[in-house]
């Protein structure tokens, strides 16, 4: 008996559907995640990180009174 009957008597055609299926909902969890308007304001904040020259962003400074 070879290793490869052996591996193919296994049945592992699922593993691979299963995977993929895995893949997919993390990923539209991620979509999700990111696309949602409460975050919005997240997001922009981050995206103006490198930006700033200081230890705040800009727009937190603003937030505060700074």
């Amino acid at each position: 008996m070879r290793m490869s009957d052996v591996m193919s008597a296994l049945g592992l055609a699922a593993f691979p559907i299963a995977a993929m299926a895995l893949f997919l909902l993390v990923f539209a969890g991620v979509v999700v995640y990111a696309m949602r308007r409460s975050r919005k304001d997240e997001f922009d904040r981050a995206a103006m990180l490198p930006l700033s020259d200081g230890d705040r962003c800009p727009s937190t400074q603003k937030e505060n009174g700074r």
